[in-house]
């Protein structure tokens, strides 16, 4: 009743995507209410044909960045998942949350690539209102670090307000960057089978580069990993030689150790690091790969991940060789030569 001015009963509104209510004013009967609605229904399709677009049209056409969230995926897309999630939690009947729809797409268009944004009709999964406490509308929760304890978002429901308060979140609930090495299948699917960009770094052999430099190396590429801690970024890393198909389709491999790709395996393309392996470098790399790369080449296949024992963090050994007298080598006694 406050929203809509509404003062008396009956009141009629009509509701035209894309401008304000209009009161009818005319008789309380059947004819006259039908032919004001389809007047204003001659008066929406004319400005279409016209070319003036509602808010209502092009909500349709533009595709929503808040994901619809239920009882068959939310644990699974939120619970489960490392990263910040708000989620809304909805009545499609309720007025304060139309009048937030257009500020949490926005929001969730804006966010997208950096925080989630989801939202749960809760006239359809009225289970979510017992398990998160719902006891009004639109409610939105915080998913940060701590999944099972959510937070509620007590902030403007604007979209810049919800933006500001999202990327603070970020700062404190991200989780710390990681460069994990290449040790099997598991750990590709689980770091770069869902990134956006996965970056594949190829060390030298322990015994070229001994731990100090290996370290180096990794030091860099969690330096750059920090420095784009909000991108939904994934590092890891192989030694040379230890996973050969993955180096064959992205054409690393025999030399120029260290290397670095950016990888999406998603859509099959890798894009080599063409530069010196150098921080400065690895940086300007990132950051290009974050706005769509330049030269993106395709993936020959699925690489093959094969499983590999981790690197201990020690220097590599040299395994000593027997030695072998010549005569040994021959299969000759020495005693038994012929004497000329």
């Amino acid at each position: 009743m406050q929203e809509y001015g509404i003062q008396g009963f009956p009141t009629i509104k009509v509701f035209t995507p894309g401008k304000p209510p209009v009161n009818y004013q005319g008789a309380r009967e059947a004819k006259p209410i039908v032919e004001f609605g389809l007047q204003q229904i001659k008066a929406l399709l004319k400005d279409r044909l016209n070319g003036k677009s509602t808010s209502g049209s092009s909500e349709k056409s533009e595709p929503n960045a808040s994901v619809e969230l239920n009882a068959r995926n939310f644990d699974e897309l939120v619970i489960k998942s490392k990263d910040l999630w708000i989620v809304e939690f909805f009545a499609p009947w309720c007025g304060h949350c139309k009048k937030l729809a257009p500020e949490w797409k926005k929001a969730a268009s804006n966010l997208k690539g950096k925080v989630k944004l989801g939202h749960v009709d809760c006239d359809s999964e009225k289970s979510f209102m017992s398990r998160f406490n719902i006891q009004g509308f639109p409610t939105i929760m915080i998913f940060g670090a701590d999944k099972d304890s959510p937070m509620p978002y007590e902030g403007a429901r604007t979209a810049s307000a919800i933006e500001s308060f999202a990327l603070e979140q970020l700062e404190t609930n991200v989780a710390p960057p990681e460069v994990t090495e290449l040790t099997g299948p598991d750990v590709m699917e689980e770091k770069c089978g869902s990134a956006a960009i996965c970056f594949v770094s190829f060390l030298p052999d322990i015994l070229d580069s001994k731990a100090e430099g290996r370290n180096k190396y990794l030091d860099q590429l969690l330096s750059v990993a920090e420095k784009f801690r909000r991108s939904p970024y994934s590092y890891v890393w192989a030694a040379a030689g230890k996973q050969p198909n993955l180096e064959n389709s992205v054409g690393v491999g025999g030399y120029g150790y260290p290397a670095l790709v950016a990888l999406n395996v998603k859509k099959g393309v890798y894009a080599p690091l063409k530069s010196a392996y150098e921080l400065e470098h690895i940086r300007d790399f990132v950051k290009e790969a974050g706005r769509g790369g330049k030269g993106n080449l395709p993936l020959e296949g699925t690489p093959k991940i094969v499983k590999t024992e981790p690197w201990d963090g020690k220097d590599g050994e040299i395994m000593e060789e027997d030695e072998f007298s010549l005569e040994e080598l021959m299969g000759e006694d020495s005693g038994s030569k012929d004497e000329l």
